[in-house]
């Protein structure tokens, strides 16, 4: 065995120094290749979504391969569309028209996600602008078809969570009845998760009514506390005037001429006794009480016409 070994291996050493520039000029060749050819041959899914082949040689769409999530291999002719296979969530406005035939606008934010098992027939029948062409139109479709059943008043009074509910399973009718692939029935394509009301307005002509009627009802409910408020002050008045009344009725006996005489008498006294200068005016007949005058000093009288 040794010997064998030592007679082959000059000939391999003598076949790797003829092979060796051709070995290597191979090997470059491959290496430049695939640097250049890298970019065409490998596409990286990230995360949450899935790639679909196009094959133009082998028949176009691959029906029965997904590439999941990561770095993919692939032959420089084929191409990869990727989907996303999260929950997206797109917001529309919706020019609505009511059972009264109000129009209105409502914003409306809808939730959504494809099935991941049938995305190459929707990349095949629908393509990736699936959202444009029916997920937005039936959502559009499936909210004036509800709101139109109902009136201004119970559009946006009633049951939300029913209304949301009702609108949500329309559309998914409608995504179900738009897209079918040849041959095949019922298939589930997209699938609409969750409808929700943002924002909703009404023409400016509506809107300044219904501010009025807020405001006058506002005014109409504080009437029963403003009267409440104003009986309140009558009876407070009324329970003065009778403490008024029953006061007057208590003094008026006591009050006779002489007392109110001797009274007056008894200030004029007082008066007199003061070191301050003063005037004391009497009035006609015997029963005049005095008008006293005070601080004559420094409000001096005169009389311009008379000159006294």
């Amino acid at each position: 065995m040794n010997k064998i070994m030592n007679n082959a291996l000059p000939h391999f050493r003598a076949w790797v120094r003829k092979h060796t520039l051709k070995f290597i000029l191979i090997c470059f060749f491959f290496l430049t290749t695939a640097i250049v050819l890298w970019p065409k041959i490998h596409v990286i899914i990230p995360v949450g979504n899935v790639g679909i082949l196009f094959r133009p040689i082998w028949g176009g769409t691959d029906l029965y391969t997904v590439l999941g999530e990561g770095i993919r291999l692939k032959t420089p002719w084929d191409s990869v569309t990727q989907y996303d296979t999260t929950i997206q969530q797109k917001v529309v406005t919706v020019d609505i028209l009511t059972k009264d035939l109000l129009k209105s606008k409502l914003t409306v934010s809808y939730q959504f996600k494809v099935y991941e098992e049938n995305i190459p027939m929707l990349h095949k029948y629908v393509g990736s602008s699936y959202v444009s062409k029916f997920v937005e139109p039936s959502i559009i479709a499936s909210v004036r078809d509800s709101i139109g059943k109902l009136s201004s008043t119970d559009a946006f009074t009633l049951d939300i969570a029913a209304v949301q509910s009702a609108i949500r399973q329309g559309s998914d009718l409608s995504i179900i009845n738009s897209i079918y692939p040849p041959g095949i029935n019922d298939v589930r394509l997209v699938r609409i998760v969750g409808i929700e009301f943002q924002d909703f307005s009404f023409p400016k002509e509506v809107e300044d009514a219904i501010s009025k009627k807020m405001v006058e009802s506002a005014k109409a409910a504080s009437y029963p506390y403003i009267l409440d408020a104003e009986r309140g002050e009558a009876t407070r008045k009324e329970i003065e005037a009778e403490g008024i009344r029953k006061f007057q009725d208590i003094i008026r006996p006591g009050l006779s001429d002489n007392y109110l005489r001797w009274r007056g008498i008894e200030a004029t006294q007082k008066l007199a006794e003061s070191s301050n200068s003063k005037m004391v005016l009497f009035g006609q007949g015997p029963t005049g009480l005095p008008l006293i005058m005070g601080d004559m000093d420094k409000t001096p009288i005169t009389n311009n016409k008379t000159g006294k």
